[in-house]
């Protein structure tokens, strides 16, 4: 079995495959160890809200909106809830005055818009996991909320009481 050279049926040596050996447990524990490690550990699913905030949505696509109609993440299609309220108040505008301050001022046509999802998902750190992606605040998003498709972000996320 063993040949003059140290090779198993005069093929492989017996310190090359003592390497492999050594190489994969090596490779084994740094998985496990630091691998698993970089999961999110997420909680139970539970009710979530989610707020996607938009400081200046175009009209046509504020009347796009609608409660009870799903949200659904346009990169992926993760279902992120049912739209349980959408609130349209004055556009948001950070623009210089004549004095070269930046002020805040409306648009003509536009609204700042917060929709608030419902969904259940496993929460961790502040952030929400849905269908395996973790959505976080301050995270900008392109969903479909209704018939309208549009870029926010997120700027809540809370467990229901």
């Amino acid at each position: 079995m063993i040949d003059k050279k140290g090779r198993l049926f005069g093929l492989v040596s017996l310190i090359d495959l003592f390497a492999v050996a050594v190489v994969a447990a090596v490779v084994a524990v740094v998985y496990f160890n630091v691998g698993a490690s970089g999961r999110p550990v997420v909680g139970a699913e539970q009710p979530v809200y989610i707020t996607f905030f938009s400081p200046a949505l175009e009209d046509f696509t504020v009347n796009a909106l609608a409660e009870n109609t799903p949200v659904i993440d346009d990169a992926n299609g993760t279902f992120l809830g049912t739209v349980v309220s959408v609130a349209v108040g004055e556009s948001i505008a950070i623009m210089p005055d004549m004095h070269g301050n930046e002020v805040a001022s409306p648009m003509d046509g536009f609204y700042s818009v917060a929709i608030t999802s419902r969904v259940y998902g496993g929460t961790t750190g502040g952030a929400v996991v849905l269908g395996g992606n973790v959505y976080a605040v301050g995270e900008e998003v392109i969903i479909w909320a209704g018939r309208a498709k549009t870029m926010l972000h997120i700027s809540d996320i809370r467990v229901e009481e």
